[in-house]
């Protein structure tokens, strides 16, 4: 392989995901043998890596979608197939008959694949391995972002749940942590890269330190020796986030208080057969705890609509559940069987119609919900880390993660600045600088 090859990374699914993909674009950048693409022309690409998720059944058929239009576009490319959907279902990937297939174990040996690959005279390479208990935390290190501003640090992979609905566990398999040292080292990096705000992310993000006996809070002291402006978390988990570790972050000026913490029912019966580890009642006392100890945080969650056996009445109690907690923003997701769970082999599903409409009705609640919440910050002042400007707008958001746009004539792109919220509208907020 003379010529340097063009690639293109295509990521479905979470933060997670985004975070492996660069890495893996780092890895191929940075041998000079592959040149990244560009966005418009990914279809063009010598080189296409499918980085997949399984989350949802609509993530499945989206990723057989992608695959089918690059090989009708360009089928002399060399196709990657990797991630979530290869290893949790292996044997409904191989049909897809990637040029390279691998699931999440073998990101870090992805230059090494394609080289064999093509030195091999172009021969198809299975490098497929199941998850063990004594897995370790792959290393990864992303090199660049899209932007500046805002840079993903995934610390933790893996989850030892086993939600009923979820296949997660088998995607990802068994919770590995990464070792302080190289947080400190990654979050170092990021800051001298000009990074200003590090997003803590991993799978199972709150179970973080349970394999090598440290904990969640230790990361985020690591994270904080970079200096990093600001330092915000990923999702958590309502039954696993103590007391210490809120008083803890309640008392660091570069937390960002938006705490996205998975509610997926608010039933306690719809909960139980989920094999969630909490009650309504207690995922309400925790955002009061949350509420108490910081100024003017944020809660975002998702709910499941349509689980398997799902009452009107156990649908009912999440919507009133939502509204007595006030979420800013609720992802809703249509309950998606999902072969291999225990809630798949329920003979009591619900109909698609009724699922998309306990969507529809739940999604107007989050509108109103959404929009009292930002009546309720007209006039407040906040911190925005600018992200773009569009020509005419400087675009950030504030710590408690609402998306303001400010009239301006000129880029005010990676700066922090003090900013009014005047008004707003469906998705974002505008305000004034101060």
């Amino acid at each position: 392989m003379d010529s340097v090859k063009t690639f293109y990374i295509y990521t479905l699914g979470c933060k997670v995901n985004r975070y492996e993909s660069e890495a893996m674009a780092a890895l191929l950048s940075e041998s000079g043998r592959y040149a990244a693409i560009s966005d418009k022309d990914k279809y063009r690409a010598d080189v296409f890596v499918l980085n997949s998720c399984i989350v949802t059944e609509e993530s499945e058929k989206k990723a057989f979608k992608i695959i089918r239009r690059y090989r009708r576009e360009n089928p002399d490319g060399t196709l990657v197939f990797c991630g979530c959907m290869p290893q949790a279902l292996y044997e409904k990937s191989k049909t897809a008959e990637a040029d390279v297939l691998f699931g999440n174990k073998e990101r870090g040996r992805l230059f090494e694949l394609l080289d064999k690959y093509f030195a091999d005279g172009r021969q198809q390479i299975d490098a497929f391995e199941k998850h063990t208990p004594d897995d370790k935390f792959e290393i990864l290190a992303p090199k660049s972002y899209e932007s500046l501003t805002r840079a993903n640090l995934k610390i933790e992979d893996g989850c030892n749940r086993y939600c009923a609905y979820c296949l997660i566990p088998f995607a990802r398999g068994p919770v590995r942590s990464m070792p302080l040292a190289e947080i400190r080292k990654q979050a170092s990096t990021l800051v001298a890269e000009g990074h200003r705000e590090i997003v803590i992310t991993g799978i199972n993000l709150c179970m973080y330190g349970t394999d090598i006996k440290s904990s969640l809070k230790e990361a985020v002291e690591a994270v904080l020796e970079s200096g990093v402006e600001r330092v915000r978390l990923g999702s958590l988990e309502a039954d696993i986030i103590d007391d210490e570790l809120l008083d803890y972050l309640a008392g660091v000026p570069q937390f960002c208080p938006q705490f996205h913490i998975s509610m997926q029912s608010g039933s306690d019966t719809v909960l139980k057969r989920m094999n969630r580890h909490y009650t309504v009642s207690e995922y309400e006392a925790l955002v009061r705890k949350i509420k108490a100890k910081f100024d003017n945080p944020t809660i975002t969650t998702d709910i499941i609509v349509g689980f398997e056996g799902e009452t009107e009445k156990e649908f009912s109690d999440s919507c009133e559940t939502a509204k007595m907690i006030g979420f800013t923003k609720i992802h809703i997701f249509p309950y998606s069987v999902r072969q291999g769970t225990k809630a798949a082999e329920s003979k009591n599903q619900l109909a698609p119609e009724i699922k998309r409409q306990r969507a529809l009705r739940l999604f107007e609640i989050g509108e109103n919900i959404k929009k009292d919440f930002y009546e309720s910050q007209k006039e407040t002042v906040h911190s925005v880390l600018f992200e773009k400007f569009d020509g005419m707008y400087n675009c950030g958001h504030t710590k408690n993660f609402m998306y303001v746009k400010v009239l301006s004539d000129k880029s005010m792109e990676n700066e922090i600045a003090d900013v009014k919220i005047t008004d707003f509208d469906d998705e974002e907020c505008y305000g004034s600088l101060i």
